[in-house]
């Protein structure tokens, strides 16, 4: 990864890419049985304050809200462990209960690290921003989502996933998808039990 100045000066320039959904999302059953922490009203499947709480990949802790989500349903249900990839397909695990939610929408001003194009032009590899991130003391993507944030030109990151060799993921910044005309996220939900929209 280039260094942060270097970095913000290419995310300042860089091309940026349309994405259409679906995407899905996992959630624990838990988590959608009220509002989350703090808030009131129903359950939010789109609630990107855990990432900001927790860290994440892209989600330095305690700095702003990410919606993560996966390009399929297999790719989710990898990357929240409920299941395993084995060289002969996935396995079911011992898992407490997940909701696989389908979201709808379009985003524009997405960065594509499944570009090379962009991964060189950012400094970066594959092997970097799919690297382990949760006992780095200050991992590179953290740095990179950081400033993708404060660029207010990104809404966000699509990776290679690094659970589901093909798949992909994409981390969302919803405080900045009413700077973005047409770019929006919301959850597919024909009996409005679990309805959301962002913006």
């Amino acid at each position: 990864m280039r260094p942060p100045r270097n970095l913000a000066v290419a995310l300042a320039t860089i091309p940026l890419a349309a994405a259409r959904g679906p995407w899905f999302r996992a959630v624990g059953y838990t988590h959608l049985l009220g509002p989350p922490p703090g808030s009131s009203g129903p359950p939010q499947p789109l609630w990107g304050g855990a990432a900001r709480l927790m860290g994440a990949r892209f989600t330095p802790p305690g700095l702003f809200d990410s919606v993560y989500l996966a390009g399929n349903p297999l790719t989710a249900f990898l990357e929240v462990a409920a299941l395993v990839q084995f060289p002969g397909g996935p396995a079911i695990v011992r898992t407490a209960p997940w909701v696989v939610v389908t979201v709808e929408g379009f985003l524009n001003d997405v960065l594509e690290l499944t570009d090379p194009a962009t991964l060189t032009a950012l400094g970066t590899s594959t092997p970097e921003v799919t690297g382990p991130w949760v006992l780095a003391e200050s991992p590179p993507t953290q740095l990179l989502g950081r400033l993708a944030h404060a660029s207010r030109r990104i809404t966000g990151i699509r990776y290679a996933s690094t659970k589901h060799p093909g798949g992909t993921n994409l981390v969302v910044f919803p405080d900045r998808l009413a700077a973005r005309a047409g770019s929006y996220l919301e959850v597919y939900d024909p009996h409005a039990d679990l309805a959301q929209r962002l913006p």
